[in-house]
């Protein structure tokens, strides 16, 4: 399998997660619990609590369709690409920069953030050596 065939791959696989999650948030209460559940986060569930994840969905909607873009052509839209290896690294960074406020705030466990950034900073190290790679062949 080639490089450009991974990428592509891993920027469906980031594309179906974000439109599906986007989707979910911004129309699902029951989903929103659900996401933050499984991210490790409680909130009180007030009105505020619930606009912001939903305007969170609408970030992860956009995001999905612009990974879809991308997958389409990665060497055209590769500036999509570079786009979420930074967002990725900044998340990361963050989680941690901040990893107070996540714990206090969100009740978020250690375990959890470290295992999150260990998943998107996988993302971040796959995308940026993939579109390298796959620059750099000229695969087609």
């Amino acid at each position: 399998m080639t490089a450009l065939k991974c990428l592509r791959g891993i920027l469906v696989f980031i594309a179906l997660f974000h439109l599906t999650a986007g989707i979910g948030l911004m129309f699902s209460v029951s989903f929103q619990k659900l996401a933050v559940a499984s991210y490790g986060a409680a909130l009180p569930w007030e009105a505020r609590d619930i606009y912001f994840i939903r305007i969170i969905g609408s970030f992860a909607f956009v995001l999905g369709y612009l990974a879809a873009m991308a997958a389409v052509d990665p060497l055209k839209y590769k500036i999509v690409v570079i786009g979420f290896v930074e967002f990725f690294i900044l998340r990361n960074i963050n989680r941690h920069l901040y990893s107070q406020e996540l714990y206090s705030g969100f009740g978020v466990s250690p375990l959890v953030n470290d295992l999150t950034t260990v998943f998107f900073g996988a993302q971040a190290v796959l995308l940026g050596v993939l579109l390298w790679r796959s620059s750099r062949s000229g695969d087609a």
